[in-house]
């Protein structure tokens, strides 16, 4: 193999390897953005799963409010 040869096959190698470092750039940038995505849709979850616990709790106060309620009541008699 001559030198022009060898100067010719580094060139494509290099050809090469500077696409898939452009692919894998776009991959990585495409990556990151899916990751900002899902941190974004996990903190959703999470505010909507509070906000159900904060409502599951307030109508389980109610609920055992009005259980005491009308366990303090008189029975009705029949009519």
């Amino acid at each position: 193999m001559n030198y022009q040869e060898a100067i010719n096959d580094l060139q494509d190698t290099l050809v090469v390897m500077a696409e898939m470092e452009r692919r894998q750039s776009v991959m990585l940038c495409y990556h990151a953005e899916t990751l900002l995505k899902h941190d974004e849709m996990l903190r959703d979850t999470e505010e909507f799963r509070r906000r159900t616990e904060q409502n599951l709790a307030e109508i389980t106060d109610k609920l055992n409010g009005l259980i005491g309620y009308v366990d303090g009541m008189p029975p009705r008699r029949p009519s």
